[in-house]
């Protein structure tokens, strides 16, 4: 007998392979080992949670959420820092707070629908460092046209197998890329500068339920364009698509996201993966091959598998 098995998948290149990795070593570099977490930023200006809290004190240095930063890279390390990965989930989980309602839909877990605001809650402090958690949980619905709104929506709608209402909004997404960022409200109405993390966002979840955006190439390649020389992802660029400043913990745990295929596959999927054009011309002469063998009856079993 001759066993023969034809395999019809290609073998892919991972063409931001290193970036992935710089993009890692970012994250591991900026834990701490005393708290278990991972700091916000290295930005050295002051904290934009000083319009929030007016006693706040703490450089980004120093201010650590649990969720989203570590919520997010938890799961962004958990593929090749397995023990530094569990070591952030049981920080997060010894401060025993409760759920976002938000962030946890990219790791597949159901949230309500429809979205609130949110709300800044500062959970531990000291002198050296504060502990935050973001939680949706205002009052007011969420409102506006915002990307990562959007798109933690469309998650939940997909883990619903409500694929039409997912794919509706990452088109509606889609449709504000402007080359070299996304033009939704923070953009136009607020502060005149791309969030990087919600381009991560879009691609995530254009990945997790299965469509090809238009400009998927182009986006992906602008948003490494942001990667630092540390390795991290700017939170933030200009009009013109330059990045702006320093990176943070969420937007480069997101891009890496962007890769997690066992993340992505918790999502159900609009399209099922076929066979490319090209594989399948490859192959024809083999399975021609192999039918010829197949006439010679007891000469020789051929199995395909």
């Amino acid at each position: 007998m001759v066993l023969l098995v034809l395999s019809v998948t290609p073998v892919q290149i991972q063409p931001y392979a290193r970036n992935i990795a710089k993009a890692e070593e970012y994250l591991a570099r900026h834990f701490n080992g005393n708290l278990q977490l991972i700091y916000e930023s290295e930005d050295p200006g002051p904290h934009w949670l000083r319009c929030e809290f007016t006693s706040f004190q703490w450089r980004y240095n120093q201010t650590y959420w649990l969720y989203s930063d570590n919520l997010f890279a938890y799961l962004a390390l958990r593929s090749h820092y397995p023990e530094l990965s569990d070591r952030i989930r049981t920080a997060i989980q010894s401060y025993r707070q409760p759920p976002a309602d938000f962030f946890e839909v990219l790791g597949g877990e159901r949230i309500q629908l429809p979205l609130h605001d949110a709300q800044d809650f500062i959970v531990a402090q000291s002198d050296s460092h504060v502990v935050l958690i973001r939680r949706h949980n205002s009052t007011r619905l969420a409102f506006g046209n915002y990307v990562d709104f959007w798109m933690y929506e469309a998650l939940e709608y997909a883990l619903e197998y409500n694929l039409a209402s997912a794919v509706f909004l990452v088109h509606r997404a889609e449709a504000l890329w402007r080359g070299n960022g996304l033009s939704d409200w923070s953009f136009t109405v607020f502060d005149h500068m791309f969030s990087n993390q919600k381009l991560a966002l879009l691609l995530f979840t254009a990945r997790a339920i299965g469509i090809r955006l238009v400009h998927e190439d182009e986006m992906e390649a602008h948003l490494w364009s942001m990667q630092n020389d540390d390795g991290g992802i700017a939170s933030l660029s200009y009009p013109n698509g330059k990045k702006a400043g320093s990176a943070n913990a969420e937007t480069t745990a997101l891009t890496i996201l962007i890769y997690n295929q066992q993340l992505l596959a918790h999502f159900p999927k609009v399209e099922i993966p076929t066979i490319s054009a090209s594989v399948t011309m490859a192959i024809l002469p083999l399975v021609m091959v192999l039918l010829l063998l197949l006439s010679y009856g007891n000469k020789r079993r051929v199995l395909i598998v």
